[in-house]
């Protein structure tokens, strides 16, 4: 399960203006920060399987190494807020031999399964929405919907009773002809209390010139692709 938070800047502020706020500043852990260059590039069947699953398959590029991603709704909905993004998720590195493979050739469950799960035994029944997925895409071809290519610069960040990554994110989101640039901030809950995200949301928005983002990088960038393939 992946649990984000995601803002935009308002007032024209960027994101040097904000980093010595206490709500940022005092909550920074001292490991220093990385930087990465990404991009994410999204796939799908002709006829938008995945879109219409309102999932998402990417393969991200994050400097040297590649991994591929695979997303669909979470079925919790105890927890409903703008601006928060939880979602199922599967990921796993790409290697040398698999980082250029031809998406056209489709994806073999068997494949992506023992990958994911690195040689350990896997229980169909713990995760049957991974499973039907993955037969729907069986052997279909997946052609590049959209992309993200962007900086990332993340820091490591505690709250309450939760550790998040915090994400500062700048780029061009859109297709290979047409983009359009962004700037976000993104903080993933990697481990504490869910419930510390919608304390989290109310402190920045309290504390910060930022305002909730309603939609991921992948919404805002098919988007664009809809937009200039009309």
């Amino acid at each position: 399960m992946e649990s984000e938070l995601k803002f935009t800047l308002i007032d024209d502020t960027d994101f040097t203006e904000i980093m010595n706020e206490p709500i940022i500043f005092e909550h920074l852990l001292l490991t220093g920060n990385m930087s990465y260059a990404m991009r994410s590039s999204y796939f799908d069947t002709a006829d938008q399987l995945l879109r219409q699953r309102k999932g998402f398959l990417r393969i991200r590029r994050s400097n040297e190494r590649f991994y591929l991603t695979l997303k669909l709704p979470s079925h919790n909905n105890g927890l409903q807020d703008p601006g928060v993004f939880e979602r199922q998720e599967w990921e796993f590195e790409l290697n040398d031999e698999e980082q250029y493979w031809d998406m056209k050739t489709g994806i073999n469950p068997t494949w992506f399964l023992n990958r994911m799960l690195n040689g350990n035994e896997y229980k169909e029944a713990s995760d049957p929405d991974l499973v039907q997925i993955l037969r729907v895409l069986e052997g279909r071809p997946l052609h590049e919907v959209c992309l993200a290519d962007y900086t990332r610069t993340s820091y490591a960040y505690s709250y309450r009773s939760s550790r998040f990554e915090l994400c500062f994110d700048e780029g061009y989101l859109g297709t290979a002809e047409y983009v359009r640039q962004f700037s976000e901030i993104e903080l993933e809950l990697l481990t504490g209390n869910r419930k510390d995200l919608f304390y989290l949301k109310n402190d920045f928005l309290t504390q910060l010139p930022v305002v909730t983002a309603t939609k991921s990088k992948y919404e805002q960038a098919i988007e664009i692709a809809d937009l200039y393939r009309r």
